[in-house]
C-alpha cells in the first residue's frame, strides 16, 4: 500500500503528479506514451509521478498486463523522477469492482474512482436526486475502503459525470460536513488518501474549499494529480498559485 507522510503545503504537494494516462487510456493523446511523460516529469523538476490508466469492463485485469509493457518501455531509459505505474480503477457500484483484487495488488499504485457516471456499465441510484446521487458515492466510497484494494480516491465527490442536472454542483452541495469527515476519516484509519484533482477542484471549487478544509481537520493525506491526457498537463507546479486561491 503506497501512503506518504501528510503536508498542506501546497508548493510541497505539487512537486508529486499522481494521477496521468498514458495511450493505454484511449482518451489520452498519442504523444502521451510512458518515455515521453517522465521526460516532460523531469523538465519540470517533478519528484514522483503515478501512470494511472483506466480499465474497462470488458477488458478485465487488461492494466496489469499493461505495467509489464510500460516497465518494458522505460526499461534502461535514466531518469530522475520517481516513477509508479498503477492504474485509475472503478468501483462501478456498491461493492462492484471491474478487475479482480490480484489485479489491484499487483500495481504500485491503485487510484479508484466511484464517481464514472457517464459509462454506460456504471451503477446509478434508484433515487435520481442530487441526495440519492450522494448517498450512492458515499456506499461506493464505503465499500471500496472496506474491500482494502485502494491507495487513493481519484476526484472524489466531484458530480462532472452527472448529466441529468443543470447544474451538477447540487450534487456536491448535498453532501454534509459530517459525512465528508467520517468517510474521509474511516479512509484515514485505513491508510487511504485523498486526491486534490485539478479539473475537479478547478470545477467546483466552493466545494473543494470545504472538502480540503474538512481533510485538514481530520488529518487525512492529500495527493494532487492533474488527471493528464496531454503532455501539458503533466507538470503540476503550473498549477499551484490556482490551488491556493481555491483552497487556502
Amino acid at each position: 500500500m503506497f501512503f506518504h507522510e501528510k503536508t498542506y503545503d501546497i508548493d510541497e504537494l505539487v512537486r508529486w503528479n499522481m494521477h496521468l494516462h498514458t495511450v493505454f487510456s484511449g482518451c489520452a493523446k498519442r504523444e502521451m506514451n510512458a518515455r515521453d511523460i517522465v521526460k516532460a516529469a523531469d523538465a519540470a523538476g517533478l519528484d514522483m509521478i503515478a501512470l494511472t490508466d483506466h480499465n474497462y469492463i470488458d477488458k478485465p485485469n487488461a492494466v496489469a498486463q499493461q505495467r509489464y509493457d510500460i516497465i518494458r518501455e522505460l526499461d534502461g531509459f535514466e531518469h530522475n523522477v520517481n516513477v509508479l505505474i498503477g492504474a485509475e480503477l472503478s468501483s462501478y457500484g456498491i461493492g462492484k469492482f471491474a478487475d479482480d483484487i490480484a489485479c489491484d495488488n499487483s500495481l504500485d499504485y491503485r487510484l479508484y474512482t466511484t464517481n464514472h457516471y457517464h459509462q454506460k456499465y456504471w451503477e446509478h441510484p434508484e433515487n435520481k436526486t442530487p441526495r440519492g446521487y450522494a448517498e450512492h458515492m458515499l456506499a461506493i466510497m464505503d465499500k471500496v475502503i472496506e474491500s482494502g484494494r485502494v491507495d487513493c480516491f481519484a476526484h472524489p465527490f466531484m458530480a462532472g459525470y452527472i448529466h441529468c442536472f443543470d447544474d451538477s454542483h447540487d450534487v456536491t452541495r448535498a453532501f454534509t460536513d459530517n459525512e465528508i469527515g467520517d468517510i474521509m476519516e474511516k479512509a484515514h484509519k485505513n491508510e487511504i488518501a485523498w486526491e486534490l484533482n485539478v479539473p475537479a477542484v478547478f470545477g467546483d471549487p466552493d466545494f473543494f474549499h470545504r472538502y480540503f478544509q474538512i481533510g485538514k481537520e481530520v488529518g487525512v493525506v492529500f495527493n494532487i494529480g492533474s488527471d493528464g491526457h496531454s503532455l501539458d498537463r503533466v507538470d503540476t507546479k503550473q498549477f499551484a498559485e490556482r490551488f491556493k486561491e481555491i483552497l487556502y
